[in-house]
């Protein structure tokens, strides 16, 4: 065993059970091994236990042991079809699209019938919402409860298209947008009119198993959450379900 995987081991098991910690802690860690190291060493350290797979951040200046997956969506044929008759007219315009299903993956509860999420510019939501018609596709424009209810949930291979806010946090992966996870979280919070079977209790478990299962940016979370008008209820919602401690950022 090299040295450098030596020292990355010894890093690892130091904070395996440290929720978050902070440069300070990085640098008492090494101070304590006879290393007083300089900001700039702590820098270069974060990157490369970040490149190694070992360190996470959680938000800014807070990091965390990386145990967990990346969380990347899969893409079925019928999101195929979506995303290829978008890009088709609006080119690169930003859009994301997801289904419900994957939810499950998260919950107790198993939801029977799933929909699709589409988020588009919302300068265009109009314009794909007749475009998504013209073409055959059972699409819904950002649909209030008694819709979901009457129309969206128990349908086939339905689409909720919502108008995008900005700086939404995606992944690109197969040459599809996704969602990050942060957004998907923040969005069932925010949007119980449209994703009411994902609440109660049954939002407290998939916010505690999205943390647990996957790395969860909490800067990117909460930015997020702010632009969505939610950021202090957010944030009070997980220091109670899921962290159990207060976050005072």
């Amino acid at each position: 065993m090299n040295k450098f995987k030596r020292s990355h081991n010894t890093f690892k098991d130091h904070f395996k059970d440290w929720n978050r910690f902070t440069k300070r802690d990085m640098y008492d860690f090494y101070l304590a091994q006879g290393k007083k190291l300089s900001d700039a060493a702590i820098r270069w350290r974060i990157h490369d236990l970040k490149h190694a797979g070992i360190l996470h951040s959680v938000e800014t200046g807070v990091y965390a042991i990386s145990d967990s997956s990346v969380f990347v969506p899969n893409a079925d044929k019928f999101m195929k079809k979506a995303v290829k008759l978008f890009r088709k007219k609006y080119g690169s315009l930003h859009y994301c699209m997801w289904n419900t299903r994957l939810l499950n993956s998260f919950s107790v509860h198993q939801a029977f019938k799933n929909f699709y999420v589409f988020d588009a510019d919302r300068d265009i939501t109009e314009s794909v919402f007749y475009y998504f018609k013209e073409s055959s596709l059972n699409v819904f424009r950002n649909p209030d409860m008694q819709t979901m209810d009457d129309y969206v949930i128990g349908g086939n291979n339905v689409i909720v298209l919502r108008p995008m806010v900005s700086r939404s946090p995606v992944i690109v992966d197969g040459g599809i947008t996704f969602p990050a996870l942060e957004k998907i979280l923040v969005d069932i919070f925010c949007d119980q009119h449209q994703f009411y079977a994902f609440g109660g209790h049954e939002m407290e478990i998939i916010f505690e198993n999205a943390f647990q299962l996957f790395n969860i940016n909490l800067s990117s979370l909460f930015a997020y959450a702010s632009r969505r008008g939610k950021k202090k209820k957010i944030r009070e919602f997980i220091n109670e379900h899921v962290l159990y401690e207060t976050i005072e950022k």
